[in-house]
């Protein structure tokens, strides 16, 4: 989105958002590579497992966030009344209002095709971040499923051993 214009702020460009997924998936593949061991009978194991709870938690905060600046910054666009400057493009919410926030864009080009671009780049990052949130949720719902709803069902019938629980 800064090759359109270079005066995009950084949160109208939420590559931060996906930076702490990448970690969040390379911590997930080093999960999914090592060996299960039942009741994390490992201290390492259980620390990669809280820090991948953690980290999907916080993933998930941060792409609500970048939802909604995108959100927000889609609603503000569709507002514009924008003007032409040499090369800018000088975009305000009320052109009555003389003391109304402008913004503007350096390099835009033609004004009409950078607000339509910048709404096509908006509304594609709500439904990329929207994904993203929903997939660091079903993350973090998996690993807390995994960890705290699981139940016995009892003794195994020839077995009169407590150590040989069955899971359902």
């Amino acid at each position: 989105m800064t090759s359109i214009s270079p005066s995009l702020l950084a949160r109208e460009t939420p590559h931060w958002a996906g930076i702490i997924v990448c970690l969040v998936s390379l911590l997930g593949f080093a999960l999914y590579c090592i060996t299960y061991l039942p009741d994390e009978k490992t201290s390492l194991q259980f620390v990669a497992k809280l820090l991948y709870f953690l980290l999907c938690t916080l993933a998930l905060v941060l792409s609500l966030l970048a939802l909604a600046f995108a959100g927000h910054h889609y609603a503000q666009v569709n507002g514009f009344t924008c003007s032409q400057e040499g090369n800018d493009c000088r975009c305000v919410l009320e052109p009555e209002d003389p003391i109304a926030r402008s913004f503007l864009y350096a390099d835009a080009g033609d004004c009409s095709s950078f607000t339509s671009t910048l709404k096509l780049c908006f509304i594609l990052q709500i439904v990329l971040n929207l994904a993203q949130a929903l997939v660091c949720l079903a993350a973090a719902f998996v690993m807390w499923k995994h960890r705290y709803q699981v139940f016995f069902a009892g003794l195994q019938v020839d077995s009169l051993s407590v150590g040989q629980w069955q899971k359902v």
